[in-house]
C-alpha cells in the first residue's frame, strides 16, 4: 500500500512539474494587477487536481493542460467576484465597525485564537511543515521555500497546505473553549 501511495506521488509530483511552468506564465498574466499572487493561484488549481488526479492521469496532456488553466480561471475569477463584492460594501463598513461587538456569533472563529495559542499551534507542527510555514509567512515565495530546502515547488505547496490543515485541527478546540468562556484565549 505504501508504495502504491509513493509512486502515485511521485507521478502527482511530475505532473505538478510539468505542467507548472505553462500554468504560472497564465497566472502572472491574469495576476499582472497584483491583486493576488500568481503561485497562490497555480497551488490552488493544483490542490483543486490532487482529488481529481484518478481522472486526470488517464487524459492526455494537452486535455490536463487544459482542464487545470480552466480551473485555474475559474479560481481567478472567483477571487475577483469576491472582491468586486467587498469592494461595492465598503461604504457600508463605516457602519459596520462602528457598531460594538456583543456576542460570539459576531466574530470570526480565529479572532478567538490568541497569538500564544497560535505560536504553540506552529511549534507542533512536523519540522518541515513548521520551517516552511514559517518562511511562507515571512513572505518568501513558494520558489525560495523550494530552494531553501531543495525540494520541488509543489511540495512547498502541499507542505503549506498540510500545515494550514493540521493547525486549523489543533486550533479548532482552542476556539471552542474560547467560545465557551466568552474571552480571548
Amino acid at each position: 500500500m505504501a508504495n502504491l501511495f509513493n509512486r502515485e506521488r511521485r507521478h502527482f509530483e511530475a505532473f505538478i512539474q510539468r505542467h507548472r511552468p505553462s500554468l504560472l506564465a497564465v497566472a502572472r498574466r491574469l495576476c499582472a494587477r497584483g491583486a493576488l499572487d500568481p503561485e497562490d493561484l497555480v497551488q490552488e488549481a493544483f490542490e483543486r487536481a490532487l482529488p481529481e488526479y484518478g481522472h486526470l492521469k488517464d487524459r492526455t496532456e494537452a486535455a490536463c493542460a487544459a482542464w487545470l488553466c480552466t480551473t485555474m480561471t475559474n479560481r481567478f475569477l472567483d477571487h475577483c467576484r469576491r472582491q468586486r463584492t467587498e469592494s461595492r460594501g465598503l461604504p457600508h463598513l463605516a457602519l459596520v465597525q462602528d457598531l460594538p461587538v456583543t456576542g460570539d456569533g459576531d466574530r470570526e472563529n480565529w479572532e478567538l485564537v490568541g497569538n500564544d495559542a497560535f505560536q504553540a499551534a506552529i511549534e507542533q507542527l512536523k519540522p518541515h511543515l513548521r520551517d516552511a510555514y514559517k518562511l511562507h509567512a515571512e513572505g518568501r515565495r513558494y520558489q525560495a521555500i523550494a530552494e531553501h530546502f531543495n525540494v520541488p515547488v509543489g511540495t512547498v505547496g502541499s507542505w503549506l497546505t498540510l500545515a494550514r490543515r493540521d493547525l486549523r485541527e489543533l486550533l479548532l478546540p482552542s476556539v471552542a473553549v474560547a467560545r465557551e468562556r466568552g474571552v480571548q484565549s
